[in-house]
C-alpha cells in the first residue's frame, strides 16, 4: 500500500501545466482534495522488486565506493501550501517531515528528515535533510517526470556528514514501502 507521501512528484509533473485536466482545489491545511484526485508528498521512489535490487542499483548508479546508509520513514507530517491560482499550479508547496528508521520494521530509530518540494513548470524541485547519528545530510534535486530522475545529490551535511557528497535514491518496495538509500562520500 503506498502512502500519500509517496506519490506527488510524479502526480505533480504530469499535471503541472495541465490544467485542462480540472484538478481540484487544494487548502492549505493539506487535506487531499474531496474530488478524488491524490497530490501527496515526498520521496517518489524507483520501483524495485527487493531491498537487494535496490543496493545493486545504487552501486549502478553511484559506484561502490563511500558508505552506504539505509533508513525506512514514518510520515510524522503533511501539509500543502497551495499558491495562486487555486489548484496544483507552479510555486505550490508540499512539506513533509519523517521519523527515520535503519529497520523496516520501524523498532529501532535512526533520526528524522524534512523536506520541501516546489512544484514548477513542468518539473518539481525537492530538497530536504535527514538528521542522523553522527550530524545532518542534505539533499537536493529535481524530478523531471521520466524514469531515473528521483535520484537526488548529496549536497553538504554537518558533523561527520560536513563534506559529505553522494548520492541519495529513495526506492519504492513491494508492498508500497519505500527505502532510502545513501551513497556518501568524502
Amino acid at each position: 500500500m503506498r502512502n500519500r507521501r509517496t506519490a506527488l512528484i510524479s502526480a505533480a509533473v504530469l499535471v503541472i501545466g495541465a490544467g485542462l485536466f480540472g484538478i481540484g482545489a487544494f487548502p492549505a491545511s493539506g487535506a487531499p482534495p474531496s474530488t478524488g484526485q491524490s497530490l501527496t508528498a515526498g520521496w517518489d521512489g524507483l520501483r524495485v522488486a527487493s531491498l537487494a535490487e535496490a543496493e545493486r542499483r545504487m552501486d549502478a548508479e553511484a559506484g561502490a565506493e563511500g558508505e552506504t546508509l539505509v533508513f525506512f520513514g514514518v510520515e510524522t507530517g503533511f501539509a500543502v501550501v497551495d499558491v495562486s491560482p487555486t489548484g496544483i499550479s507552479p510555486g505550490d508547496f508540499v512539506l513533509f517531515e519523517e521519523d527515520l528508521y535503519t529497520d523496516k520494521d520501524r523498532t529501532q530509530p535512526a533520526g528524522f528528515d524534512s523536506a520541501r518540494t516546489e512544484l514548477s513548470l513542468t518539473t518539481a524541485h525537492v530538497e530536504g535533510t535527514f538528521q542522523v547519528s553522527g550530524g545532518k545530510i542534505s539533499v537536493a534535486g529535481t524530478a523531471f517526470g521520466t524514469a531515473g530522475s528521483t535520484i537526488y545529490s548529496i549536497v553538504g551535511g554537518t558533523g561527520r556528514y560536513a563534506d559529505a557528497g553522494g548520492v541519495f535514491i529513495p526506492f519504492e518496495l513491494p508492498g508500497g514501502d519505500t527505502a532510502l538509500l545513501f551513497r556518501v562520500l568524502r
